[in-house]
């Protein structure tokens, strides 16, 4: 099956994006993956919508859901210069200037996050670190890790990376959190309002920060057009498990379709 994928990514991203137009109208009329948590979640944060507001957007959130399964499929075949012709980091010395300390760099599930963390890996040439936790699905899982360790990207899982973050304190790694699910641990969260709705963050990213004097970047990733994206780093100081959330509901409002609603948020 791994094969299978190999020979799609090397049609042309024109081709895969045929497809993926093909595939988004079998699965939202035919097939609709994880329809009741969407539609949950979409009339949960916006409660004045019509019926028909909430169903394009739900149609606009599967047409961008195919496309980003369809252009991290591609990531198998894309060379650096592929990718950096695609993806443009609008301010990069706000972290290059940041030499010799561990960086944070947190994101959510918007835009194209697995191109977001290949970018990274491929513009600043030091160990990156991108946090994870194992997929269920075994071949999925190894899919996703050849996937997002091509560009040099080595993969820490999570419950090994608070420690490992904190031995390696006096290097000058970069760390790439996505911190918009669930939290597993309920014992060190920050609960606020997020979307509307009550709202529990896991505070990981803060806590690390203190122990280690890591600078944290948040990374604003924005969809140009069909495949082609802009990211925007900001650097959070203090109070920052609260100015990361404010950033990412600010940056999902802007276009709510692109955000990942077929996750189980509020499920706590």
């Amino acid at each position: 099956m791994f094969y299978l994928f190999q020979i799609l990514s090397k049609l042309s991203i024109k081709n895969l994006y045929l497809l993926s137009d093909i595939s988004y109208r079998i699965v939202y009329y035919f097939f609709p993956y994880r329809n009741k948590i969407i539609t949950k979640n979409l009339k949960q944060v916006f409660p004045d919508k019509s019926k028909k507001n909430i169903k394009n957007l739900k149609k606009d959130f599967y047409a961008y859901f195919l496309d980003i399964i369809f252009e991290t499929i591609k990531l198998l075949d894309f060379s650096e210069k592929d990718l950096q012709e695609r993806v443009t980091i609008e301010n990069p010395n706000i972290i290059t200037k940041e030499k010799k300390k561990s960086i944070i760099i947190i994101s959510g599930h918007y835009s194209n996050w697995e191109w977001l963390l290949a970018t990274i890996s491929i513009f600043w040439k030091k160990k990156t670190y991108a946090i994870y936790k194992p997929l269920s699905n075994k071949f999925f899982n190894k899919l996703i890790f050849k996937i997002r360790t091509k560009f040099g990207a080595k993969m820490l899982k999570k419950k090994h990376a608070g420690r490992f973050i904190i031995k390696n304190a006096e290097k000058s790694n970069i760390y790439f959190f996505l911190s918009d699910q669930v939290p597993e641990n309920l014992n060190n969260v920050h609960r606020t309002s997020f979307l509307k709705t009550n709202t529990c963050f896991s505070t990981g990213v803060e806590r690390l920060s203190f122990k280690t004097n890591a600078s944290v970047f948040y990374a604003e990733m924005k969809k140009i057009k069909k495949g082609f994206y802009t990211i925007e780093f900001f650097k959070i100081n203090n109070n920052i498990t609260q100015k990361y959330i404010e950033k990412l509901e600010k940056t999902i409002l802007q276009e709510p379709q692109n955000w990942l609603w077929s996750h189980n948020r509020w499920k706590r």
